[in-house]
């Protein structure tokens, strides 16, 4: 079975197409700015969103710009502590050098005194050595030994308790008590020379 089509709206629409032009320009404007407003909301809700992602965008690019920032001032500051500790340790180990060069200097000057010191107490023990050599006084002396052979006179006036003896082994040579003035003695190697309460007698 056919299906009838209602005409009745389509002849109702030709009717008032049929009407005046200028309502159908007017029909036609007020669709073509409808149109023009949903294409200016449509874009404007794009640029909205793009503008929304670059803003989002770049906030997250500067709060990483930021977090790099701080950590390089880390590691900045770290480098800081880093080059004072070794200026310290540099400035240290300086001193230190220099205190030991200044401790080289003070000990040669030390070692040119003590080699010269040195010098003195070999020229005075010489002179001492000599001194013995050529003196004597109380006790018992081996000629050529202890002391030199030669005259031996007495530094000082002896008293009457001054008593002096040459002897070889256990026989006396010779013997006196001057009883005063400045005795005089010559001995020879082998000899003892013996002086008692008589001061000191040097070689003449």
């Amino acid at each position: 079975m056919r299906i009838r089509q209602n005409n009745a709206m389509l002849v109702k629409l030709k009717a008032w197409l049929g009407k005046d032009v200028k309502v159908k320009s007017a029909v036609c404007s007020g669709i073509a700015a409808v149109c023009a407003v949903a294409l200016a909301v449509g874009a404007a809700t794009y640029a909205a969103s793009v503008h929304s992602a670059a803003v989002k965008e770049a906030a997250e690019t500067i709060e990483a710009d930021n977090a790099d920032y701080s950590k390089l001032i880390d590691e900045y500051n770290k480098l800081v502590d880093e080059y004072n500790s070794l200026s310290d340790d540099y400035d240290t180990a300086t001193e230190t050098i220099d205190k030991a060069d200044g401790m080289k200097a003070d000990i040669k000057k030390m070692e040119a005194t003590r080699d010269n010191l040195q010098a003195q107490i070999e020229s005075l023990t010489g002179q001492v050595d000599n001194a013995k050599r050529t003196s004597a006084s109380d006790g018992v002396w081996q000629v050529g030994k202890d002391i030199d052979a030669g005259t031996y006179r007495a530094n000082n006036s002896v008293t009457d308790r001054c008593y002096w003896e040459i002897s070889v082994g256990d026989d006396i040579v010779q013997n006196d008590i001057p009883g005063g003035g400045y005795p005089q003695v010559t001995v020879s190697d082998g000899q003892q020379f013996k002086l008692q309460n008589c001061g000191t007698f040097t070689k003449q």
